[in-house]
């Protein structure tokens, strides 16, 4: 069997029609949801095995820990609904926006508890507001500040108005942690020492590029009438790819996983096919993550949205996405269907076509002989197959692309000082980071900015502003379309968050991206597996 960089390496030579198959994609089944686990822990294993391609930094860094236990140790007031477009209680029961966004007011769930005993207040979530507008990147530029109107009800002022804020309470960074998890306790300016949570799992151990140990947190199976499966969960940190692979493979782990981030350390998608086909249990989900080409716009030649334009139309992401085994889908509108305003903007037409005779007329009436410079990071061995095949489409219709292929340092260089005419990058994320990737990559003046233009700016400002979902999901409608006008970026695949488990693992779709009471995840959850003893 072929290994990814085997794999990589033919293609490089030209053999890559040989090595692309077509393995056709399976809905999953999902189950209702169980009201109440009844299964004995006796019948399971007392370790579950995780490989993972990130640390989790449970001790802390600049944008806090990892993004894994963000989402298993730590819990959210608000999570959000993609399809529905809505922001869903979790930790708060309601809310009331004040001052267009300025303040908004949250009414916790009474009897919730972090994982050492102690109830959630409101005391709490005005810790946490503060300790991140002091101490983290997201919250210095989000949060005025928190009062504590009761023990259950708390204010929370916010620097700008708009929908964003509430939005935002949906992000990882925004999770809420105990006044215990720094020192001195309760210190909006405190020192962080571990995380404390409301979340499925208790964190108990962790040694930095090697592991993190957890536990079930009793008091949220409780809450949810579940028992666990397991009694410690351990995730190995494999750095890389194959490795991770092969450690499901020989048993060194039970399951597999992507950086919940999204777009890196994730499974070759080439290798889930070959895995299921072995029996192992592939759970993929769609996401609101969208690779696309970047365009370096704000000098020649792509200043110039003709040139752009032909860009768009040579590329065939059909033949994109058989890289990946077929395992993605190709990007024919900016989000998957089910985003919001997608659909909407679908049917007025908003669709990206593989037309390259149009290319090529445009390259040859004013473009012929254009050398352009195409960077992608080496790291990334997935990009650097799709940007071989983009080079190769482009110089179908007559553009003569450079392709370096750069180690991550002299990537970032490049990037940063703009020394690139195209390069691979990604545009939106899990579900939750729908709207903060929007204003990541579209909003003027960001420093991850996809494409920003004076209409498309103005337009993503008043989507990230407007509560009322019918004229935000208008606006969406103006923003796709503005986007696709101006030949903005060049959407090529829509990107999935997966896990794959071992055959003798109890899992299921539902539960991998659901919470118990039906709230959608987009990032695979671990609190219903266990492994048949």
């Amino acid at each position: 069997m072929l290994t990814r960089r085997e794999f990589v390496k033919l293609v490089a030579l030209g053999s890559a029609s040989l090595l692309l198959g077509c393995v056709k994609r399976q809905s999953p089944v999902i189950p209702t949801p169980t009201a109440k686990e009844t299964v004995a822990p006796s019948e399971y294993k007392a370790e579950f095995l995780l490989g993972y391609g990130k640390d989790h930094k449970l001790k802390g860094g600049k944008w806090g820990i990892g993004f894994f236990p963000k989402i298993h140790v730590l819990e959210r007031l608000v999570e959000y609904d993609l399809k529905e477009d809505k922001l869903i209680p979790s930790l708060a029961k309601k809310w009331e926006v004040e001052k267009n966004g300025k303040t908004i007011t949250f009414e916790l769930n009474r009897g919730i508890k972090f994982s050492d005993g102690s109830e959630l207040k409101a005391s709490a979530v005005k810790f946490t507001v503060e300790w991140l507008a002091n101490n983290h990147p997201l919250g210095q530029e989000t949060f005025e500040g928190a009062d504590a109107i009761d023990d259950y009800t708390v204010s929370i002022y916010y620097k700008e108005e708009g929908f964003f804020n509430l939005a935002k309470m949906a992000e990882f960074h925004m999770s809420i942690m105990s006044p215990k998890s720094v020192k001195p306790e309760n210190s909006p300016k405190g020192e962080f020492v571990w995380p404390i949570g409301t979340g499925c799992f208790k964190a108990v151990d962790y040694k930095e590029e090697q592991y993190a140990i957890y536990e079930p947190n009793p008091y949220w199976y409780e809450r949810f009438e579940l028992k666990p499966k397991f009694k410690k969960f351990v995730v190995k940190f494999i750095k890389d790819e194959d490795t991770r692979v092969m450690a499901l493979k020989s048993g060194q782990v039970d399951a597999i996983s992507d950086f919940v981030h999204g777009g890196s350390a994730y499974t070759p998608r080439n290798q889930l096919g070959i895995l299921s086909s072995m029996g192992y249990k592939v759970f993929k989900r769609n996401i609101p993550l969208t690779w696309i080409i970047a365009f370096n716009y704000k000098k020649e030649p792509f200043n110039d949205v003709n040139l752009r334009k032909a860009v768009d139309l040579a590329i065939n992401r059909d033949d994109i996405v058989k890289i990946f085994d077929n395992q993605v889908l190709p990007a024919k509108t900016l989000f998957i269907e089910v985003a919001p305003g997608i659909k909407e903007a679908k049917a007025q037409g908003v669709v990206y076509e593989f037309k390259p005779d149009v290319a090529k007329q445009i390259i040859e009436n004013g473009y012929k002989g254009t050398r352009v410079d195409m960077i992608v990071d080496k790291s990334q061995s997935d990009q650097i197959l799709v940007a071989q095949l983009i080079q190769q489409q482009l110089k179908n219709v007559g553009l003569n692309v450079k392709l370096e292929v750069l180690e991550s340092g002299a990537y970032r260089e490049r990037r940063d000082a703009g020394e690139y005419d195209l390069r691979l990058y990604y545009v939106g994320g899990t579900d939750r980071r729908f709207y903060m990737r929007m204003f990541w990559r579209f909003y003027p003046g960001q420093k991850w900015s996809a494409y920003v233009s004076e209409r498309t700016g103005e337009l993503c400002k008043k989507v990230l502003g407007e509560f009322d979902e019918n004229k935000r999901k208008q606006y969406l409608v103006e923003f796709y379309k503005a986007i696709y006008d101006e030949h903005g970026v060049v959407p090529l695949y829509f990107d999935i968050m997966t896990a794959v488990t071992a055959k003798d693992v109890v899992a299921d779709y539902y539960h991998m991206f659901h919470y118990p009471n039906g709230t959608p995840f987009g990032e695979p959850l671990f609190y219903y597996v266990g492994v048949k003893a």
